[in-house]
């Protein structure tokens, strides 16, 4: 009995040590990535960005197949939740993004981007512990496990808080613009073109959107508006450069309120924080899409459960998206 106890208590102990190794090392792939640049050189990295996207839609110079030949309808990028290792959606999330696309004929989405890395480095790939991230992912695929996830949902949660912190956040979130802004160009978005771009992050990834949203606006110089889906999001200072946020919460998630606890600016008594003057503006809309729960089932990608009028959950997500974008008014540009 004892040597349990004694077995248990070095486990707590490594975990608790694992913890706060991660939460340490939590900013530095950003910053190693930036090398601890300055604002003002960051301001003019974004501009060398600027002319380097430019100068890839531009008639003469080679570009992807995929370019040649733009799709019509809206850009859409699709930003994974907090319990992933890799960018590559499930076939839940697959599923809900095929019912998006068939609610918008004719748009693109955007769904090769990890969030979780301002490099766009999956936890599985050219890691130091890329080996041990594979594992857990085929363990939990293979048992269906959600212990397996608990690592990947701690690592990914420290990077949330990365880029809503205001020393770390704005080097990560240019980090993800820059990585998502490369990826609309590869779709076969135009860069000089202005045209809207949509950002739907799910779960962490909702703070994460907002916080990339501002660095796409200047990217492009064009309105970026993000969709929450149960997001967590901070007071975060981009979002005064954002067209619009709808924050999509289900009756049954509560974890989308920890925004409200973790973030001051979010609080109504400071009422000239970017949030709080967002909110004064119109520029949230909170929706509640049904009796969505954050996940486990019955949350917003199920497709077994059903609604009364026969829908499953993830089509009536991606139903009230769809209805979202319909009624922004915003023209499909010219196929």
């Amino acid at each position: 009995m004892n040597s349990l106890v004694e077995l248990a208590g070095l486990l707590v102990v490594l975990g608790v040590g694992l913890f706060i190794i991660m939460a340490l090392l939590s900013p530095f792939e950003s910053l190693g990535w930036w090398a601890g640049w300055s604002k003002r050189s960051l301001d003019r990295e974004l501009a060398g960005e600027e002319r380097e996207l430019l100068q890839a839609g531009l008639p003469g110079r080679p570009t992807p197949a995929v370019q040649q030949n733009p799709t019509s309808g809206v850009y859409l990028v699709y930003l994974r939740g907090i319990a992933t290792a890799e960018a590559t959606p499930s076939r839940r999330e697959q599923g809900f993004l095929d019912a998006l696309a068939e609610y918008l004929p004719g748009s693109t989405c955007v769904a090769d981007v990890f969030p979780y890395s301002a490099t766009n480095t999956p936890l599985t790939a050219e890691r130091a512990f890329a080996r041990l991230y594979s594992w857990l992912s085929r363990a939990r695929e293979r048992y269906r496990n959600s212990l397996f996830s608990l690592i990947f949902i701690v690592h990914n949660l420290f990077q949330v808080g990365v880029s809503g912190d205001r020393r770390y956040g704005p080097i990560y979130n240019a980090g993800m613009a820059r990585e998502i802004a490369h990826s609309l160009v590869r779709h076969g978005y135009v860069a000089e073109s202005k045209h809207p771009i949509w950002v739907l992050g799910w779960s962490g990834a909702g703070q994460i959107a907002v916080g990339a949203a501002q660095y796409l606006h200047q990217l492009f110089h064009a309105p970026v508006y993000v969709v929450s889906i149960g997001g967590v999001i901070l007071d975060e200072p981009g979002i005064a450069e954002i067209a619009h946020l709808y924050h999509l919460e289900g009756s049954r998630d509560s974890f989308p309120r920890l925004g409200d606890v973790l973030s001051p600016g979010r609080w109504p008594i400071i009422k000239r924080s970017a949030w709080n003057r967002a909110l004064e503006e119109g520029r949230i809309t909170f929706i509640d899409p049904g009796p969505m729960r954050h996940t486990g089932g019955r949350d917003y990608f199920d497709h077994q459960a059903v609604l009364p009028d026969g829908k499953s959950y993830a089509r009536r997500t991606a139903q009230v998206i769809a209805e979202i974008i319909a009624a922004s008014g915003i023209e499909q540009r010219p196929g």
